[in-house]
């Protein structure tokens, strides 16, 4: 293993200790201060959720335990703050695949996307002569 391989290896072992850590952390209860890490939550972004509960006051690194093949991963509280608020996902959803297995997955949709496309084409081409 090269230096850059296990200096990036450390750093993936030293973000899932640090997850672990925060598991009990809830970034809605207003008694909670943020821990060092944490990122803000603008609650003007957040507007979109109609949820009854509590919106997030902040996000904090979670652990992401893969579905498909029990990875554990590290969702980061900076990109929870993205797909919450700029990209307007629901504040109820989570991650629940590893980054390699929603890649597959992706390539799988867009494989099923485009043998669905060349069938209908195939189709339209036999309905024309």
């Amino acid at each position: 293993m090269t230096s850059a391989e296990g200096k990036l290896q450390r750093l993936r072992e030293s973000q899932l200790a640090r997850a672990k850590a925060l598991v009990g952390v809830d970034p809605t209860n207003p008694e909670v201060p943020p821990p060092p890490g944490a990122v803000l939550a603008d609650p003007t972004k957040l507007s979109h959720n109609k949820t009854y509960g509590r919106l997030p006051r902040f996000y904090v690194d979670r652990l992401v335990v893969c579905r498909n093949c029990g990875a554990e991963e590290v969702w980061p509280a900076d990109r929870q703050k993205w797909w919450y608020e700029e990209a307007k996902g629901n504040i109820n959803t989570q991650a629940v695949l590893c980054r390699s297995c929603r890649g597959a997955e992706r390539q799988r949709k867009e494989a099923a996307r485009a043998a669905s496309e060349n069938g209908m084409l195939a189709k339209r081409q036999r309905n024309e002569t």
